[in-house]
């Protein structure tokens, strides 16, 4: 009979969880998983380990009691230890997070910090089937597509750092056994048995019942998560091969995606360059079930160019004619301000320098220009000063050409700006009239004939 530490050493060559000369850091709360984890490992890898304890501080007396066990373990198996205190209470109350969220974020936190200071290049932690089984099953009750029933993968990569975990091949039952034979204790989180929290009424109400409906549920559920699994990392590969044709630009403050590429790719693919988008942006994905995602897709494909739709995480998606826009709930915002422009001279404006001149005796043939960053005027038909701000609600000017007013909100509906640029364009003005609608189309005002004898030019350049 393959023995337990045979069983994970497979696990771990099988799924290339690790390798040899990694450092690894261990995860050890003082429970029964962890001090599984540690007892194997240490037989597996011998010295080349570091022990990890996140004290979240939330049990009083007892959560002492487990740092202090989990120092006794380094003092047994010769190990170096760090001790980590986090306050979860003061990180969920500022955060407005649940006491569960919280210790999740700042015990991932802890971890990485760790690691990091030890030069740890591998994280293990103590996930096993059952935690896996209440993980997808919790998925299904918020919600969840393929993804979601993939499970607890054995291997992530968080923050440049290796996670995985070597245990998703053993049942709590068989680790429990494990350590009995081997005479080993392990502390007892009574938070574990409280149901007031979902993952506990998983695991202590609805998970025996479907045990005692189906005795191999575990395996059961276990092999759908592999199945799922498989499933995603073929959707992943296809979506690295065509996100680059996508993702049109990408910084930190939003996401622009080509909308006829984007529709171009079966559904599952869809899905999952909207999740990259919206990790990119920072935000967790944890708040998003199969629902939101089906929304989106049928946002993009329906709405009218110029509409907006809000998801979770404050996160804004905007349709445009042949594109949409992911970004932050302040996407769209106005980025410039007001300014009195030098004449001449330089002034910066928003994310702009302007810069003017005015040219003596110019003639037509100096003046023409293909450059939409740069526009000529009859300096002696502007009327000082000469103004750059934002465009505002009812703003009407005369196109280059036109004699007629429009407003400038329909002229750039006609001319298909996006409405994630709109917002980029800004108005150039004198005392009286719209000279400038910049750096888009010039006004059909102050235009050079063959008499003028000063020209004011006006350009945008970068700041």
């Amino acid at each position: 009979m393959q023995t337990i530490e045979k069983k994970v050493e497979c696990f771990i060559k099988q799924n290339n969880l690790v390798h040899s000369d990694d450092k690894i850091l261990l995860a050890v709360s003082g429970g029964a998983d962890s001090v599984a984890l540690l007892c194997i490992l240490h037989k597996l890898f011998g010295a080349n380990l570091h022990i990890a304890h996140i004290n979240h501080q939330l049990r009083g007396s007892a959560s002492l009691n487990d740092e202090y066990y989990v120092k006794l373990l380094a003092e047994k198996y010769n190990l170096p230890v760090t001790i980590e205190l986090v306050d979860v209470t003061g990180y969920a109350k500022s955060k407005k997070l649940s006491i569960e969220t919280a210790a999740r974020e700042l015990r991932l936190s802890a971890l990485v910090k760790i690691a990091n200071a030890k030069r740890c290049t591998a994280i293990a932690t103590a996930h096993h089937q059952n935690d896996n089984i209440e993980t997808v099953i919790q998925r299904i009750l918020r919600g969840t597509g393929y993804k979601g029933l993939a499970g607890i993968r054995p291997k992530s990569i968080i923050n440049g750092l290796t996670f995985f975990r070597p245990l998703l091949c053993l049942s709590r039952t068989e680790i429990e056994r494990y350590l009995q034979t081997q005479n080993i204790l392990w502390q007892t989180d009574h938070t574990n048995t409280d149901c007031r929290f979902t993952r506990n009424r998983i695991r202590h109400k609805l998970l025996p019942f479907l045990q005692k409906e189906t005795p191999d549920i575990i395996n059961i559920i276990n092999n759908l998560s592999e199945k799922c699994q498989t499933l995603t990392d073929k959707i992943e590969k296809q979506t690295s091969i065509v996100q680059e044709e996508c993702f049109i630009h990408t910084d930190l403050q939003q996401i622009v995606i080509d909308i006829n590429k984007f529709q171009c790719q079966p559904n599952p693919v869809q899905v999952e360059l909207i999740q990259r988008a919206i990790t990119m942006l920072k935000s967790g994905l944890r708040e998003y079930s199969f629902d939101h995602y089906i929304k989106i897709l049928n946002f993009v494909k329906t709405a009218q160019a110029g509409k907006k739709f809000t998801i979770p995480g404050k996160i804004r998606i905007i349709k445009g004619y042949d594109k949409f826009f992911i970004g932050s709930s302040k996407l769209n915002a106005n980025i410039f301000e007001t300014a009195m422009l030098n004449v001449p001279g330089k002034t910066v404006f928003g994310n702009y320098l302007i810069e003017t001149e005015i040219l003596e005796n110019a003639s037509l043939k100096n003046v023409k220009n293909k450059d939409k960053t740069v526009e000529f005027f009859d300096f002696e038909q502007i009327h000082l000063p000469l103004i750059a701000k934002n465009r505002e609600t009812g703003d009407k000017f005369k196109p280059f050409g036109q004699n007629k007013f429009k407003k400038i909100g329909k002229f750039l509906t006609s001319e298909k700006i996006d409405i994630t640029q709109r917002d980029k364009i800004f108005v150039v003005c004198d005392a009286n009239k719209i000279l400038w609608l910049a750096p888009i189309r010039r006004s059909n005002e102050a235009k050079i004939e063959a008499n003028t004898q000063k020209v004011l030019k006006i350009a945008i350049l970068d700041s």
